[in-house]
């Protein structure tokens, strides 16, 4: 069982397919867990289902079907930790890492103080806040049910909902708005780009400010530093894509001087040597089928300072069982998502412009 758009953004439906025959026995234009539930009602015969990480459709099996086996599909389960580990890294991580300032043993830290400590607290509670509403509002929950689940006002779960990227606390001080790129610009300026190249880059970073602001700010860089550092960069750089790769692939996948740079920074950086040991656990209770192990994973994750799987974590949580049957059974949506492909491929042909029990007769026939 799966979930589908109609209409992307706006309007989903469900599509139950036969694990055994891969055939759609029916589609439904909902995803409500009280449709899901009334159309689960009347196939009582049902004893396993493959599902994602829905708390909706987690419900509706529940209460229609409860002697069967609910199962949590493998793919979307590794899909939403790699999800979390890759948004960890861009939040954390900046595009370009200067290896020799990273493992430079003299380097002076700036003390915080009680205001900037507490300041930051407040700012990350409120971000991890963020997270949990988006998630929840992701698995099926409306705005006005975080609202009562939260305990917080309808007004700010709805812009949470909304909010894109990290809320900053509003008593921080006013930053520029090339802050987040200086150390991108600064590393291209010395690798001799134009500034032309230069802003092209920023502007696909997110940076929304103007090309005269950049143009101003490297003339007085410039002047300061000179024409003899501008030649060559005089660090050794490590690009973000290559650790988000480092995820997916085997350091032996990577050319040597890439390998090395990797091995320097990891050994830099205790949260993500965490996060890349934890994604890789995560995948080897699957390969080795041990959910014994998946209590003592949930347990070490959620004990470390990584946002992204504390939040992970909390969703393993609330639905363990299905998690564990995923990882004891081989019961998997792998079946429904050629059936998904083929869906978006008679929508495409359809061109959105008949109903919706036309297309679910083209999907059944088809």
């Amino acid at each position: 069982m799966d979930d589908f758009a109609t209409r992307k953004g706006h309007t989903y439906g469900t599509v139950m397919v036969d694990y055994e025959t891969s055939k759609v026995v029916d589609m439904i234009p909902s995803r409500d867990t009280g449709e899901v539930t009334e159309w689960l009602r009347g196939y009582p015969e049902i004893e396993v289902v493959s599902r994602d990480g829905s708390i909706g459709y987690a419900k509706a099996v529940a209460e229609a079907l409860p002697g069967a086996l609910q199962v949590s599909d493998r793919f979307h389960l590794v899909k939403n930790l790699m999800d979390g580990a890759r948004e960890y890294i861009r939040r954390t991580i900046p595009p370009r890492i200067k290896l020799k300032e990273a493992v430079g043993e003299n380097q002076t830290v700036k003390k915080l103080t009680k205001a900037e400590i507490r300041r930051r607290e407040i700012e990350e509670a409120k971000n991890e806040l963020i997270g949990t509403v988006k998630e929840m509002y992701l698995k099926g929950y409306s705005v006005s049910a975080i609202s009562r689940e939260l305990k917080i006002d309808f007004r700010t779960a709805k812009k949470y909902v909304k909010h894109q990227g990290r809320m900053l606390s509003a008593s921080r001080e006013r930053r520029s708005i090339l802050d987040p790129y200086k150390e991108t610009i600064i590393t291209l300026n010395h690798e001799r780009k134009t500034i032309a190249s230069i802003f092209r880059v920023i502007v696909s970073e997110g940076y929304k400010g103007s090309y005269r602001n950049l143009n101003a700010f490297l003339a007085e860089y410039n002047e300061g530093l000179g024409r003899r550092h501008r030649k060559t960069s005089p660090e050794k750089i490590l690009r973000r894509g290559m650790l988000i790769s480092f995820l997916h692939n085997d350091i032996s996948r990577f050319k040597v001087e890439d390998q090395e740079k990797i091995e320097e920074y990891l050994k830099t950086n205790k949260n993500f040597q965490n996060l890349c040991s934890a994604v890789n656990e995560f995948r080897d209770i699957f390969r080795i089928k041990d959910d014994s192990r998946l209590e003592n994973w949930l347990d070490k994750v959620k004990k470390s300072n990584i946002r992204e799987l504390t939040t992970f974590a909390r969703g393993i949580e609330r639905d363990i069982e299905a998690v564990k049957n995923a990882i004891k059974t081989e019961f998997s949506n792998g079946v429904i998502e050629g059936v998904i492909n083929k869906l978006k491929v008679i929508k495409r042909i359809m061109y959105g412009r008949c109903s919706f029990e036309l297309l679910r007769l083209k999907v059944i026939m088809s």
